[in-house]
């Protein structure tokens, strides 16, 4: 077996990478690409591509003829699609298009990771929207993500290579960007501790809500794909996530109980979303049935690794 997976670097993409070392048969390639070097890692060939240079791309594909692609490269925050929409739209759909072209040529069944921010405005309607939900986004970043999956759907389709689209919750874990919400508050609270920060934490829209799955669970996810593909309809859409939507102001209080140090609130204004629906979850049933998956991570236990990682790092 041979798999490539894009986005290598991110937060989700070197955990894929580990777990594939791990879980596949000795003989098996695997191959992480991205746009940045990589620091080394045990038995994984790593690249450093553009995935503008259409032909470095092709011929990185051709020459490694994948049997399974997992794509994961996109820009995983919202925020930072927001502010910076025309880039976010080119690194989507120009990174897709073109690793969706070099795919084309080859043998091998792509998974394409989404995001359950496509369904946008359905969300107020149906809180936790199972597959059959039409999705209509309200931010770039589940505009972007809505329009790859019509691109892979167009293009795989007609050179006859079988996609499946696994749309994920918001993914959580020790090691994840400060850009996303929890680990702000970890990595706030843990300088806190040290006496590196005033006693106060900023945060945005408290009112706010989400399906947090652990990011080991979302890894364990992708394995399962890999172990049924052959009983996964091509073109399959799957919702990953734990069917559970919590509020922000619960994922805050329960750092407050990890905690002994004392601290203060401040809504700043630059952390709130300027759109999107408040409350987002998703209905992960098909997922579930399809594969025998169940997140298995609880989320306050996510939470105190998210706190320990980051007291390490204030350390």
């Amino acid at each position: 077996m041979r798999v490539l997976v894009t986005g290598a670097g991110d937060f989700l993409g070197r955990r894929l990478l580990a777990a594939l070392r791990r879980n596949l048969p000795p003989a098996s390639r695997i191959l992480g690409i991205d746009r940045r070097p990589q620091p080394p890692l045990d038995g994984v060939t790593l690249l450093d591509v553009d995935p503008f240079d259409a032909d470095r791309l092709t011929a990185v594909v051709t020459d490694f003829d994948p049997t399974f692609v997992f794509h994961l490269a996109a820009l995983a925050s919202v925020a930072r699609s927001s502010e910076t929409p025309a880039y976010a739209w080119r690194a989507d759909l120009l990174g897709t298009l073109n690793l969706a072209e070099a795919v084309a040529r080859t043998r091998a069944t792509l998974v394409f990771l989404s995001s359950t921010v496509v369904y946008g405005e359905a969300f107020r309607g149906t809180p936790r929207p199972d597959e059959s939900v039409t999705p209509r986004p309200d931010t770039i970043s589940g505009r972007t993500k809505n329009a790859c999956e019509y691109i892979l759907r167009d293009v795989l389709a007609t050179a006859g290579v079988k996609h499946l689209v696994l749309r994920a919750a918001n993914y959580i874990g020790p090691g994840q960007s400060e850009t996303f919400m929890a680990a702000s508050f970890a990595g706030q609270i843990a300088r806190i501790e040290r006496g590196l920060a005033p006693p106060n934490v900023a945060v945005g829209d408290l009112a706010a809500a989400r399906d947090f799955i652990d990011v080991s669970d979302m890894t364990a996810a992708c394995l399962r794909v890999l172990d049924r593909v052959g009983e996964l309809p091509d073109g399959g859409i799957f919702n990953v996530g734990t069917g559970v939507v919590t509020p922000v102001s619960a994922i805050l209080d329960a750092f407050r109980g990890l905690t002994e140090t004392r601290f203060t609130v401040d809504v700043a204004p630059d952390r709130a979303r300027p759109t999107g629906v408040r409350s987002q979850g998703c209905d992960p049933s098909a997922f579930m049935a399809a594969t025998d998956w169940i997140p298995a991570i609880p989320l306050a236990r996510s939470l105190q690794a998210m706190l320990d990682a980051a007291r390490v790092g204030a350390g």
